[in-house]
């Protein structure tokens, strides 16, 4: 308790501090460590935890360091910037608050965050929304809810491979699970929206979109050929090849195009994989590209390991076990399994304020239960996807959140409530892994007894 106490206070501090993570993380390690000595664990003991945890997900910094890599190269190549455009097209003239919603999500999907589209074309239609009096909590959290199905379903985002990578499971059985929750969500979601919508019918400047689609075209070369890579991503993914020869293969082809096309030079290129896309032009809009690159992408992977070795020394000392045992005891069905899964993901997302932890516990220590009940290992990567990865950017104190008020000026409070694709998730899952389950179950089992009388 101590040590969770440690834990919150030091995250606490360096989100209040505007400091990085890492120094919270690593800060509770450090005390953890002396705490855990003081009561008789050996240094060494504690220590030998942390690097076989670390150990166990090398994996997963590679992937993490590729996924910064593409996002980058994507962004040099001008696929990211030719989806932007082309969403703009598509925004024009329609109701304003679907369209954000489907547009902020394709993007998110390509790009492979959440947290990149919101800053990048989630800037641009919050604005465009706001000039057309569109209530500020409720354009961003539509905006919100389109962007974050990337962390749950894109094939390049890191959330969505670390879940794969704990559970072992591979992207396309993933995907076609993910899209019997993700598919009715959308679209009531996107009813939704469609109807609030209608409330909202300013016209958006024609000036103001050819504005902005003018600054792309002055930067990069805009091609729907473009998009043929993201789509080759896509099919690979599909095809069960490795999700790192994967990320390569958009790396390689990202940067082919950003020599070929845009004209980038070797040294550009090189740059722009180390430090991320760089804009000679300053404008805010552009400069909200400049994301991704290795160099990015280590704080990222820093906070996994903080994550992950926490998680061990709490699975070293035996803390674990009670709480895990616990749901298995109190889960007797599907139903209750399910929900005790998903409110454990969510907890632990809302202690640690990253997603990383509410993933790897369940996903470590809840496959047993889940198979026992005739559910599978992808049954419970959907679960932690929909609860614990969902809710993480409506948590005021979640650094999601943070960062979104950061650019914005709009709290979780203000938008959280509007985000109704994250909250229609976790019923949906419990509705469509249950009920549906049961309803396909005894329609077998009815055309089973049939056929056995006509024989």
């Amino acid at each position: 308790m101590i040590i969770g106490l440690i834990f919150i206070s030091s995250v606490v501090m360096a989100m209040v501090l505007q400091r990085s993570l890492v120094w919270g993380i690593y800060g509770t390690i450090f005390l953890a460590l002396m705490i855990l000595n003081k009561s008789g664990v050996g240094l060494m003991t504690s220590l030998s935890w942390i690097r076989q945890g670390i150990l166990d997900a090398k994996e997963v910094y590679g992937l993490i360091i590729l996924i910064g890599l593409n996002v980058s190269m994507w962004i040099a190549s001008g696929i990211v910037p030719t989806l932007i455009y082309f969403g703009f097209e598509v925004i024009h003239g329609m109701n304003f608050l679907p369209m954000a919603f489907i547009v902020s999500g394709v993007l998110a999907f390509f790009l492979g965050t959440g947290l990149g589209a919101i800053s990048t074309i989630g800037i641009v239609l919050f604005t465009l929304g706001i000039s057309i009096n569109i209530p500020g909590g409720l354009l961003l959290g539509t905006l919100v809810s389109g962007a974050y199905i990337a962390d749950r379903m894109s094939p390049i985002s890191a959330l969505a491979n670390f879940t794969m990578k704990v559970l072992n499971i591979n992207f396309r059985t993933y995907f076609i699970k993910m899209l019997k929750i993700m598919v009715p969500t959308i679209l009531l979601s996107l009813l939704f929206y469609s109807l609030i919508g209608l409330g909202y019918q300013g016209e958006i400047h024609a000036e103001d979109v050819l504005s902005y689609q003018g600054i792309l075209e002055e930067l990069f070369v805009i091609s729907p050929l473009l998009l043929a890579i993201p789509l080759g991503v896509l099919w690979l993914s599909f095809r069960k090849i490795s999700s790192s020869y994967v990320l390569l293969f958009g790396i390689v082809t990202g940067f082919i195009a950003a020599m070929g096309l845009q004209g980038m030079s070797l040294g550009e290129g090189l740059s722009s994989l180390l430090f991320g896309f760089r804009s000679p032009i300053n404008h805010d809009f552009i400069q909200r590209l400049e994301i991704g690159g290795a160099l990015q992408m280590i704080e990222v992977v820093l906070v996994v390991m903080g994550g992950i070795a926490l998680s061990k020394i709490y699975e070293g000392c035996g803390w674990i076990t009670p709480v895990i045992e616990g749901i298995k005891r109190r889960s007797r069905d599907q139903r209750g399994l399910i929900w005790n899964t998903g409110i454990l993901s969510i907890i632990l997302n809302a202690l640690t304020c990253d997603q990383t932890v509410g993933i790897l516990i369940p996903g470590k220590h809840l496959v047993e239960p889940f198979e026992r009940l005739g559910m599978n290992r992808e049954d419970l990567g959907v679960i932690i996807a929909n609860t614990g990865t969902a809710f993480a950017p409506l948590m005021p104190w979640n650094v999601n959140a943070i960062i979104i008020y950061t650019i914005t000026g709009v709290s979780a409070l203000s938008y959280g409530k509007f985000a109704f694709l994250n909250w229609l998730a976790f019923p949906m899952v419990l509705l469509v892994s249950t009920e549906m389950g049961r309803m396909i179950l005894n329609l077998k089992a009815l055309r089973y007894k049939k056929q056995t009388l006509k024989r």
